[in-house]
């Protein structure tokens, strides 16, 4: 690792496989069974297709601006008003972001092994801990999520492996039994997590090395395996009528595991992969929402995280149903995330067009004058 503040593209996607990895791999089960059931593979593999397309957009957009803060970019290329009016919003959306991840962990811990203790505890010592992430820089939470994933890894790969006994793939089938209305109902799930990657624009400033379309090719297939993968296992353990109601189906493979007759209940395993997710994936957001600022001041940057992480405490403290929670973030969270997202990226190839198209007819217009000179003398 260099000592320039950057960090190479190695560690921006494996902090990419955890903070968006926790919501593929979790968050978007319990809404995507539901509304495609046993077809619910087919929307991620469609899903797939509509974001390695859109990827060659973020290609095009990177190519154009290189490793330049974007939005600094467009503050220069275009003007400073588009350029702070989009960095605020984008800011104020990671904040957002990091909130409803972190109000999902407060709700999943709560209902699987601290009934009793209250969230308010639970809310600040988490808040804490992430804003203390968050304020250090990139290379940190590089070099923490490399230690914290690793595990998370081996664990995944400790469940996928122990309930291979349990899995009949032949619930997969039959395809298409309802057409494809479910597969296009379940379809904005998985792209709202996809869509995430545009995290990569947000940090090209602070990585060193080319980043070239197979890095997003790559991550592409990694974000959508950690959705197929506990997204297959639902249905080939659980089936998917039973998979469609379980509000956690990762989790809940997890009560499954056993090693012999007499070691179960390893389901402890899982406490980790879900806490050290959020803790990356809340602090990567709230780092996020003061690196787009492109903030000089040490002072405004740690201001800036104190006043969001008050937020973060203040809108989670209030209670209200799981139920709620759960419908809140399927029917707006997921959805406007995919179309935020989707219009930021187009936004900037727009900008991107008009500035490329702005210098070519400039250096066209540099070489006529040159011409003219060199006719008249």
């Amino acid at each position: 690792m260099v000592k320039n503040g950057k960090i190479s593209i190695v560690q921006l996607s494996l902090i990419v496989m955890t903070a968006i990895g926790l919501k593929n791999h979790v968050t978007i089960l319990p809404h995507l069974l539901p509304a495609a059931k046993r077809d619910a593979w087919i929307s991620v593999l469609l899903s797939f297709g509509i974001i390695l397309i859109w990827c060659l957009l973020l290609f095009y957009i990177h190519k154009a601006t290189g490793h330049t803060n974007i939005f600094g970019w467009v503050e220069k290329n275009i003007g400073k008003v588009p350029g702070r009016t989009l960095s605020i919003t984008m800011s104020l959306f990671f904040a957002s972001l990091a909130a409803v991840s972190l109000k999902e962990m407060v709700v999943w811990t709560k209902v699987s092994y601290l009934p009793v203790t209250p969230p308010i505890f639970e809310i600040i010592l988490f808040t804490g801990l992430c804003f203390f992430l968050a304020s250090t820089n990139i290379q940190t939470i590089a070099i923490v999520n490399t230690f914290v994933l690793s595990a998370v890894i081996l664990f995944g790969f400790f469940v996928a492996i122990t309930n291979i006994q349990f899995k009949n793939y032949s619930l997969l089938q039959p395809i298409l039994e309802h057409g494809w209305s479910p597969v296009f109902a379940g379809i904005i799930y998985p792209l709202s997590g996809l869509i995430e990657l545009i995290v990569f624009l947000c940090l090209q400033q602070k990585v060193h090395g080319k980043i070239k379309f197979k890095v997003f090719v790559i991550n592409t297939i990694i974000l959508t395996w950690l959705i197929l993968g506990p997204l297959i296992g639902s249905i080939t353990e659980f089936g998917p009528i039973e998979a469609s109601r379980q509000k956690y189906p990762a989790f809940e493979q997890w009560g499954l595991v056993t090693l012999g007759r007499f070691i179960e209940h390893l389901d402890f395993l899982s406490i980790y992969q879900w806490l050290t997710g959020a803790f990356i994936r809340v602090s990567f957001f709230l780092f996020l929402s003061h690196e787009v600022l492109s903030l000089k001041n040490k002072r405004n940057k740690t201001k800036l995280l104190i006043v969001y992480s008050i937020i973060l405490i203040v809108s989670n403290s209030f209670s209200f149903s799981d139920v709620i929670l759960y419908y809140i973030i399927k029917t707006f969270i997921m959805p406007i995330t995919f179309w935020f997202f989707l219009a930021v990226s187009i936004l900037l190839s727009i900008f991107v067009f008009f500035s490329n198209r702005r210098k070519r007819r400039s250096s066209s217009d540099v070489q006529k004058n040159e011409k003219a000179t060199i006719q008249t003398e």
